[in-house]
């Protein structure tokens, strides 16, 4: 089989999810060549095209945010375009602290996002690259000189000198033969509906509301007989998304359908929890509310008042892999503190991390290991994160 080589590349980010483009636009702005692929044809992954467009807290429903840098930015410059229902108390700018136990949350639009998404990497002079399937990265021993992608044109080839994986299913780590753990996910098949005042055709009420069929966030719902999927099998994503669709449709032919129209249907499986990376340290809720040393941000539980983690940097990169780099919910932790990490805040909080400490690593010729957290936490700081729960800013 042939292979068409392309240009080469500072920095390789495969997954244009929220995290994903993250990670591209603090590499690009950083002054590194880089490259983004996407295998769909729109950004934002599970936030967009996947139909999960609620914005989860980015402080502690106690009134201390715990999240900025590009993770706050991307969410205000979507929701300057679309409707949003971010609490009043959170929509200025700059606030860190104040007496308050509203979350800092909204729903948004996923079509306007995926487009502030492309813009944000455009203009920070990142390249995409759509329609692209990353397949498998290319390794001398344990470092990635490349990635291969399938495109219509065929198999091609990127050189690279650092891999930032926000595949959101681990792929790269995982064909690199790093460590990882699988997951398990609930039957949930979310979609968008539009619903109208009964007998009123077309008086449209509500626009693009959640439905679910199937289990909601804890599992109540979900089939009886049906497996837990970690959705790292094609057999697993066919079943999943077949079975999706087989409960909607059963419920719309109970309805009338002069009463609601089906907006959307989710362009990806809604696997929340796929796999994720064994790295140098795993998060664990061992870890709630435990300060760490190398801390590079922290996080909100959400759902969870009160609730925070610090982040260690070990989460982000496998000991082994010197220029390899987690970025989203990929990154190492486990149980349920994988779920306070994996959502979209906190995913590109770690992808903004992620790029940042690739950008320090190829400046420095050293591994992901062996970055100066310090100095790294000091970037971090002069970025709007909040490195330490205890933090004064």
């Amino acid at each position: 089989m042939n292979c068409i080589l392309k240009k080469d590349y500072d920095i390789v980010v495969v997954g244009g999810g929220v995290a994903g483009v993250a990670a591209a636009v603090t590499a690009a702005r950083n002054g590194k060549k880089t490259l983004l692929f996407e295998k769909a044809a729109a950004l934002g992954g599970l936030a967009t095209i996947g139909l999960i467009n609620w914005w989860e807290p980015l402080c502690n429903a106690e009134g201390k945010k715990l999240i900025s840098g590009v993770s706050e930015e991307i969410l205000r410059r979507t929701v300057k375009y679309c409707m949003h229902r971010i609490p009043e108390c959170w929509q200025k700018e700059g606030v860190w602290e104040q007496d308050t136990d509203k979350r800092f949350v909204t729903h948004f639009s996923p079509t306007v996002m995926s487009l502030v998404l492309q813009e944000m990497l455009l203009e920070a002079g990142a390249d995409i690259r759509y329609d692209a399937l990353a397949t498998y990265p290319d390794m001398d021993g344990k470092t990635v000189k490349g990635v291969s992608v399938e495109t219509v044109g065929g198999t091609e080839y990127y050189s690279c000198r650092a891999l930032i994986d926000a595949s959101g299913t681990c792929l790269m780590f995982h064909r690199a033969g790093a460590p990882c753990r699988d997951g398990e996910n609930f039957m949930s098949y979310y979609t968008h509906i539009t619903t109208f005042a009964k007998g009123k055709e077309y008086n449209m009420l509500k626009i693009r509301g959640w439905h679910v069929s199937g289990s909601g966030m804890t599992g109540q719902g979900h089939p009886d007989g049906f497996p837990y999927y970690a959705g790292v099998t094609g057999d697993e994503v066919n079943n999943y998304l077949i079975k999706g669709q087989q409960m909607l449709l059963d419920e719309v032919k109970a309805k009338d359908p002069l009463e609601q129209e089906i907006v959307a249907l989710p362009m990806m499986p809604q696997f929340r929890m796929i796999r994720h990376i064994v790295g140098g340290y795993e998060l664990t809720m061992d870890d709630l509310y435990k300060p760490h040393e190398d801390s590079v941000g922290t996080c909100p539980y959400f759902g969870h008042k009160g609730y925070w983690f610090e982040i260690p940097y070990g989460t982000l990169y496998s000991p082994e892999y010197p220029n390899m780099f987690a970025a989203g919910r990929v990154i190492s932790a486990h149980g349920d503190a994988w779920d306070a990490v994996r959502v979209i805040p906190v995913a590109c909080q770690t992808a903004e991390v992620a790029a940042r400490a690739a950008v320090l690593a190829i400046d420095k010729g050293i591994a992901a290991r062996d970055v100066d957290v310090t100095e790294l936490q000091g970037i971090l700081r002069k970025n709007n994160f909040r490195i330490h729960f205890d933090d004064k800013l």
